[in-house]
């Protein structure tokens, strides 16, 4: 099912990038700030992120390593990535049903191109990413020296080479792919049930703090592996553990092919969903 897929998405590719070039210039032809808000958006929820980590530090009494920093940094933006896919691939269908109630063309076209829009903003602002920690990196030293660690404690900038490095497309595929899941699935309901978009609203909002961005699984104890059960988390957890670590926990392993697991049932589903109901979505656009 998930091959067929991808066959109907090939044939009608042309389609996609047209729609997904589309999507892209609607999104910052009259924005003020244009493109800088693809470096914007991440660094404002790293900075978040940074902040929340620094009170708790204080409260705590314990001082903020650069590597937890880092680890931060590398879990938001594909945490972004995942929530934005998950958005507009279920906003997708409601914003083209003019388009989807005059021709005919594999349904699925609409959401993978939104996926697309969404993956060009992930690439710049990973580029942006990629320069902040090379920055770290060579400042940390300069870091220790003025501050002496006040809050900030730990050695070395958390950045680890590795050949581990190029499992992380491959757990971004994962992601979109888990993502791209969802999307079928929220968008044919939010079809049907115009208060489905509220939904998944809330559940991108507040899944942040259950998808483990802001902790580690080995921070929250004994009870860590409670946030594992959620798929999106072994996965942003394995990419921490290769760029901060250079290697994989071995306790992620199976938690890593449990996340393969279910974003393949996922997936299916979601395709599954789709295509029953795709037949009546002309009807209720």
């Amino acid at each position: 099912m998930i091959m067929r897929m991808f066959k109907e998405i090939y044939a009608y590719r042309e389609l996609m990038f047209a729609l997904a070039y589309r999507d892209i210039r609607v999104k910052y032809k009259q924005a003020l700030m244009g493109i800088a808000w693809v470096f914007l958006m991440p660094l404002l929820a790293i900075m978040s992120g940074i902040c929340f980590r620094i009170a708790m530090s204080v409260f705590a009494g314990r001082s903020l390593a650069l590597e937890t920093i880092t680890g931060l940094m590398v879990k938001t933006v594909p945490w972004l990535l995942f929530s934005g896919v998950v958005g507009t691939a279920s906003a997708s269908l409601l914003g083209n049903m003019g388009l989807i109630s005059k021709i005919y063309f594999p349904r699925k076209i609409v959401p993978v191109s939104s996926i697309l829009s969404t993956l060009v903003d992930f690439t710049i602002a990973c580029t942006g990413v990629i320069i902040i920690l090379t920055t770290i990196g060579f400042l940390s030293p300069t870091i220790y020296e003025v501050t002496g660690w006040a809050i900030f404690g730990g050695g070395s900038s958390g950045v680890t080479l590795s050949w581990m490095l190029l499992m992380v497309p491959l757990l971004i595929a994962l992601l979109v792919l888990m993502g791209l899941g969802l999307g079928l699935l929220f968008g044919a309901a939010n079809l049907f049930f115009r208060d489905v978009k509220y939904i998944v609203q809330v559940l991108l909002q507040y899944g942040v703090f259950f998808s483990l961005v802001f902790f580690t699984y080995t921070e929250l104890g004994q009870y860590g592996w409670v946030l594992l059960l959620n798929p999106v988390a072994p996965i942003l957890e394995s990419m921490r553990c290769i760029v901060v670590q250079g290697q994989m926990d071995p306790y992620l392993w199976p938690w890593l092919v449990y996340s393969v697991i279910m974003t393949l049932l996922i997936a299916m589903v979601g395709c599954t969903v789709f295509d029953r109901a795709e037949s009546l979505f002309a009807e209720y656009a």
